[in-house]
């Protein structure tokens, strides 16, 4: 129970099935200064321990702050010193919700962990399959695609045949304090929505040393202020002037370039995934891919080769970026997915 609306009702409807729940609130930040999102903020358990009050089902705070440091912001940093652009709401679900969560709930003895994601669970001949939620402008999958189906069989998400009106609804109808609150957009550990400074307070001045604006041909153009500070297909606050548009479609880590082009330059057919995971088994070789949450679903093939995969896509994509999640489905059906390592062509 984060403190949102969402796994507020989440638990409402866990119990309302006549299942025994326990509230969890996972503390994942010493001090936890943002005040919002899943991080374990004073505010956000002061109103999970009201909704678990108001449910009549008990209540824990549980801190899980060396495991989130360690699998979530550490990597966070490291990433971006690295030149990649992370998604943390994936390692977290993958390390954290779904890590070190499951295993606390076997000792309590617990069979199911619910949460409050948008996602949809369906029994199929070869098990359990993860799907879609029906709330598209919600829809969550993408972050969940490196549960095994192990894992699947021992979660529940409740809201995944729900749309954010009826959730609300849901709430107030209930009495729950949660029922209006804002949610966040943000990455919850980062202090003023500012990853630059967070990053630059973590790895130091050395990581944001300035060098090269460079175009493909090599022209020089300018000067950036820090690799850690851009991202492949960012266009504003490039600081280059003239009439055409740049896009950043490289970061040089050993040149320490920036490298900029057209659009049609930072934009992709062929990228390579590793740390791949599957849900379903082998993948099938034509198949969709996500590769940013909320993002479109692109035809692709793919060719397996262990823990990683080359994936093709039937028509160029803006802003591959390595770090990020591709994500694979087939209908609603979420297959699997992995990090992005390396740009192709």
């Amino acid at each position: 129970m984060s403190g949102g609306v969402d796994s507020s009702v989440a638990a409402a409807l866990v119990a309302e099935a006549g299942h025994e729940a326990i509230g969890v609130t996972m503390k994942l930040l010493p001090g936890s200064p943002t005040g919002f999102g899943c991080c374990g903020s004073p505010e956000d358990i002061g109103d999970a321990r009201r909704v678990a009050e108001r449910l009549g089902i008990r209540h824990y705070v549980l801190n899980f702050d060396e495991v989130f440091e360690r699998s979530v912001v550490d990597r966070f940093v490291e990433d971006y010193v690295k030149q990649r652009t992370p998604n943390p709401c994936v390692e977290c679900n993958r390390s954290v919700k779904f890590g070190a969560l499951l295993r606390l709930a076997e000792a309590y003895d617990a069979p199911k962990v619910a949460t409050g994601h948008y996602a949809r669970l369906e029994e199929g001949p070869n098990g359990v399959r993860l799907l879609r939620a029906v709330d598209e402008a919600k829809d969550q999958s993408y972050f969940l695609h490196s549960l095994t189906r192990g894992e699947l069989e021992r979660v529940s998400f409740p809201l995944g045949e729900m749309r954010k009106p009826q959730v609300r609804e849901k709430a107030r109808a209930l009495g729950l304090r949660t029922a209006d609150k804002a949610e966040s957009q943000e990455i919850c550990f980062v202090p003023g929505k500012d990853y630059r400074g967070f990053v630059r307070s973590r790895a130091g001045d050395e990581a944001f040393k300035p060098g090269d604006i460079r175009d493909a041909s090599g022209r020089r153009l300018g000067t950036h202020e820090g690799l850690p500070n851009y991202t492949v297909g960012q266009r504003k606050g490039l600081g280059l002037s003239g009439g055409t548009p740049y896009y950043v479609t490289k970061l040089d880590g050993p040149s320490n370039t920036l490298v900029v082009g057209s659009l049609e330059e930072a934009s992709s057919t062929r990228f390579r995934v590793g740390r791949l995971s599957k849900i379903s088994g082998a993948l099938p070789r034509s198949c969709r891919v996500r590769i940013r949450h909320r993002g479109d679903l692109h035809e692709a093939q793919v060719e397996e080769n262990g823990p990683e995969a080359l994936v093709s896509l039937a028509a160029p994509a803006n802003a591959v970026t390595p770090g990020q999640s591709a994500v694979f489905y087939q209908d609603e059906t979420v297959l699997g997915g992995g990090t992005i390592e390396e740009v192709l062509g």
